[in-house]
């Protein structure tokens, strides 16, 4: 059965976007459903998770979440609104905001079943800023690059729990990622039997913590399965950042620019980290420890510049090592930075870039290599754009192309450490060289960091989770590097 998680009871048909001060039409309406919202979840108590709120119109319900203190994202499937709900309960809201307007994503369809485009996304400029209540901002840039499967988000949203009816309280419940998050992907699963989303969790959203315990919002719940028997389609907000800053004329990503590069400024700081902290008050905005400026991506608002390069050394093989041909083998780095994260290793090859690897740890799997003597060198880039270049680690495989017995030349004209072959001319590697690298991934080939993957992609995937060879003549430059 097609199921699109809209509204809580009754269940609205669509209604178009009107400006301020304009009524819309009387909707038709369904009978109500008993289907659970957030299936097993806590009913919150005062003050939880103050960022999620309520969306509702002539009789319908929705949820959202404040990203920016003028700013609610919620999902386009579900009805515009003249005012925005704070607290835990429909029936006694802790504080109402007026709407300036509500805006749809023009490319959104109604007939997109279960979201599965990615584009059931919407938003709501407040008619004044809510500065008090700590704010859970959208995960961008490279911050997205934390989201694996299995990892564990927090779902909240307004309505009925299993075995009750009505709806109106706001649950949560914490359930995993089921698929991967990249900064090109349109929808990710969220949650699991027993613990989803249904219903008027429509527009609600997925959280994530960083590791400085700050609270980011990923996810708008757009469609499912029945409700809480596996996960269910999150359009993901990092697509909606764009259309949102330029129909409101706001900033809602303090840390990055639009295109998703680190550019943090004074308001890249002060997320919300305790939002289960029940002991506060409302009258106070919910206020309770807030995180401090950002370095996720690189250094801090007001930080000074980062002039340290990262440190960087091929750990294996080992330089002079004798290697048997076609074995394949990982290429393992060690690559450090004294004060931020490093970004990139790129692998090169007799000085020709061949793979970059953007995850931790520096892995380039499955490598294999033909009869030769060959030079590899990382490099590595560090968010403030600084790099370093590894000492040559060389390595010879079969005869190396020397004297046969795998050993450097002996003086005889053969020698396998510069590359001369038996008849004296300069080039050690075959023309059909080709090397091999496996991802570890589902979602496409990759060159590099076995489990977490690489960012770079070449062609159709010959086998999941095979290796991918891809002949590479005289070394072509292969180095692709996403960036968000």
């Amino acid at each position: 059965m097609r199921r699109h998680l809209r509204i809580l009871a009754p269940a609205l048909l669509l209604l178009t976007l009107l400006p301020v001060g304009v009524k819309a039409a009387e909707p038709e309406v369904e009978a109500p459903t008993t289907d659970p919202l957030i299936s097993s979840g806590t009913p919150a108590q005062n003050c939880q998770w103050p960022t999620t709120v309520l969306i509702s119109a002539n009789g319908g319900l929705c949820t959202g979440t404040l990203v920016h203190p003028q700013i609610v994202v919620t999902a386009a499937h579900c009805p515009t609104v003249n005012q925005v709900r704070f607290g835990e309960s429909a029936n006694n809201p802790d504080r109402s905001v007026g709407v300036d307007f509500c805006m749809r994503n023009p490319a959104w369809n109604p007939n997109d079943n279960n979201g599965v485009n990615g584009d059931d996304y919407a938003f709501c400029k407040l008619s004044q800023p809510v500065n008090d209540v700590p704010i859970t901002p959208p995960m961008y840039g490279c911050e997205l690059d934390m989201l694996t499967p299995n990892k564990p988000s927090m779902i909240v949203g307004f309505g009925a729990n299993q075995g009750e009816n009505g709806a109106g309280t706001k649950r949560w419940a914490q359930t995993i990622i089921q698929i991967p998050v990249l900064q090109d992907s349109e929808i990710v699963a969220v949650g699991e039997n027993g613990t989803a989303a249904c219903g008027g969790d429509s527009g609600g959203p997925a959280y994530f913590q960083f590791p400085d315990g700050s609270w980011h919002a990923f996810g708008i719940v757009s469609g499912g399965p029945p409700c809480g028997q596996g996960a269910d389609t999150y359009s993901l907000m990092h697509r909606a950042v764009p259309f949102i800053e330029e129909n409101s004329g706001i900033d809602i990503t303090p840390c990055h620019d639009v295109d998703g590069t680190w550019n943090p400024t004074a308001a890249c700081g002060g997320f919300a980290t305790d939002p289960t902290n029940s002991s506060v008050s409302w009258n106070s905005g919910c206020a309770t420890q807030l995180s401090g400026l950002k370095s996720t991506c690189g250094p801090a608002f007001g930080s000074p510049p980062d002039n340290n390069p990262p440190t960087v050394a091929i750990v294996d093989p080992l330089d002079g090592a004798n290697l048997v041909p076609d074995e394949l083998l990982d290429i393992l780095v060690d690559a450090e930075d004294p004060e931020f994260a490093v970004v990139s290793v790129s692998l090169l090859i007799d000085g020709e870039q061949v793979a970059t690897d953007t995850k931790a740890p520096w892995v380039f799997a499955n490598a294999s290599f033909p009869v030769g003597t060959f030079g590899l060198v990382a490099i590595a880039e560090d968010f403030a754009g600084n790099t370093t270049e590894s000492a040559t680690v060389t390595i010879i495989v079969g005869d190396g192309g020397g004297d046969g017995d795998g050993d450097p030349g002996d003086g005889d004209g053969d020698a396998g450490d510069d590359g001369e072959d038996s008849d004296g001319e300069t080039g050690s590697v075959d023309t059909g060289f080709s090397t091999g690298f496996d991802s570890g991934v589902d979602t496409g080939p990759g060159i590099g960091d076995g489990d977490n993957g690489c960012a770079c992609t070449i062609g159709p995937r010959d086998g999941a989770g095979g290796a991918l060879g891809f002949g590479l003549g005289l070394l072509l430059l292969l180095g692709l590097r996403r960036r968000s």
